[in-house]
């Protein structure tokens, strides 16, 4: 949140020297009826970052899970003379993406698009893991885990787009709207086959698994610059999961997640 803070600050800052500059000189108008026209196409190109907000169960630090064989195919440190292991921290880091998004575009009026982008988002993030392992003797070893869960989105986003007037060959908008989303990537079930406490062979999902469905809330700002041939715009967005979207498969993984909750800041370079 705080890189979208400073990213968005420079944009403005840019344009609050860029728009008077060209305003005190004759330049030419590209593009005049542009506006005028009542639909425009063309495609988006994206840097994104996708993370989780995570609202954690309430006194999580004093859930024991178990110790279980499946945990050994879980976890990448040893568990052999593990009795319970408790986790005590988690946390959602964020890895870079990128987008790609065919736009189209629709006049409702003199200042106001209604925008349908239909794209494809790719990143993964990552849940980090601070576990309590209580052994078999009595003593408590700290570990850690992270787990990345890979994302292939399906976005629809629907937005209104209001602009500002044009100053010479730039202007500036505001956007809000709706985006509905299918994970392509959350339904990959590795299967764990491992024997229980009976004796019996037990297959077990060891993916951390989400749910395939969400709709996000979205909010960004960006400028038109104007050319010859097209416009290209550049927005900075951020986009808020609606939906929990957790699954309680694999009670490691899940176990201090009360809700879950997609979230993605976005650079997008559109040109229409």
């Amino acid at each position: 949140m705080k890189k979208a803070l400073k990213i968005l600050a420079v944009a403005l800052l840019l344009a609050a020297t860029v728009v008077p500059a060209q305003a005190q000189r004759r330049v030419i108008h590209y593009l005049p009826k542009y506006e005028n026209e009542p639909y425009h196409f063309g495609f988006l190109l994206a840097y994104n970052q996708m993370m989780y907000t995570i609202k954690t169960v309430e006194d999580y630090q004093n859930k024991v899970i178990l110790y279980d064989s499946s945990l050994d195919k879980l976890v990448p440190f040893g568990l052999s003379n593990a009795q319970s292991l408790t986790i005590y921290n988690i946390e959602t880091k964020q890895t870079p993406g990128f987008t790609v998004g065919i736009v189209g575009s629709k006049r409702l009026g003199r200042y106001f698009d209604l925008r349908f982008i239909p794209s494809l988002s790719f990143s993964d993030r990552q849940l980090k893991y601070d576990i309590a392992v209580l052994n078999n003797d009595g003593n408590t070893d700290m570990k850690h885990l992270e787990k990345a869960i890979f994302t292939t989105f399906v976005e629809f986003p629907l937005n209104i787009k209001y602009r500002s007037k044009r100053y010479n060959n730039i202007g500036a908008y505001v956007f809000g709207g709706v985006n509905p989303k299918l994970d392509l990537a959350t339904q990959k079930k590795n299967l764990i086959t491992y024997i229980n406490a009976q004796g019996q062979q037990v297959d077990q999902i060891a993916n951390f698994v989400t749910k395939r469905i969400d709709l996000a809330g979205e909010i960004g700002v960006g400028f038109d610059f104007y050319n010859q041939w097209f416009k290209m715009g550049v927005e900075v967005k951020m986009s808020y999961g609606l939906l929990d979207i957790v699954k309680n498969e694999v009670p490691i993984y899940t176990t201090p997640i009360d809700q879950l909750h997609n979230k993605m800041f976005q650079v997008s370079f559109l040109f229409e």
